[in-house]
């Protein structure tokens, strides 16, 4: 015969874990649309990846809206030819966004277009300076600090639709992804020496130190 539960018992009872199905439904019910990621995450590895953190974070944003499109589509694809298809991703965050209050809406197709506009810019640019022969009369010194300027341009439109984003995750300050991982920081190392060395390059130049080829 089964003996009834002791009152110490019963509280042990209540405090046992959530199982894991129970998790899992739980996952499922809070599940997001969008990547989220702290803005000043987004900045860093953006910057100091040039861009590759983009083409990263448009795969995660597409991979996550696969489920919800009407066509087959493929992430990977849209992700690394970003610029055809950031019309549409920013289209359908605005479109998400509907609930938010006017301060913390955006306008789509100016981001975006301001988005691949420098993005599109800066890389012509950037294939001029690696041509002496096409240098139009300009250093290539000056032709690779308005690239550059240009692709730190493009972080905001990241940045100003990643803030959306984590307001229609319900995650303002983006503590569900805010934290650095050990490849974030091999990355984050790397962008500093290149970033570095870039720096270096132009001013040895600008000084007359190295004669431009």
């Amino acid at each position: 015969m089964n003996q009834p539960e002791s009152p110490s018992e019963i509280k042990q009872a209540d405090k046992q874990p959530i199982s894991v199905a129970e998790n899992n439904e739980l996952t499922e019910e809070n599940k997001i649309d969008f990547f989220p990621v702290s803005e000043g995450k987004l900045i860093t590895l953006y910057i100091l990846s040039f861009g590759v953190y983009g083409v990263y974070w448009f795969y995660k944003n597409w991979k996550l809206q696969e489920p919800m499109m009407d066509k087959k589509i493929y992430p990977v694809w849209r992700a690394i030819f970003s610029i055809f298809f950031t019309h549409a991703l920013f289209k359908r965050i605005d479109q998400s966004a509907s609930h938010l209050e006017k301060q913390h809406k955006f306008n789509a197709s100016a981001l975006a277009t301001f988005f691949v506009a420098a993005i599109v810019v800066s890389n012509i640019l950037d294939s001029l300076a690696s041509n002496s022969g096409a240098m139009l009369n300009a250093s290539s010194n000056s032709i690779i600090v308005i690239s550059l300027a240009l692709f730190l341009a493009s972080t905001y439109p990241m940045v100003k639709v990643q803030a959306t984003v984590n307001r229609i995750n319900n995650d303002m300050l983006g503590y569900l992804n805010h934290k650095y991982s050990l490849w974030n920081y091999v990355l984050i190392t790397l962008g500093v020496l290149i970033w570095i060395m870039i720096a270096l390059g132009l001013l040895t130049e600008s000084m007359g130190i190295v004669v431009p080829e």
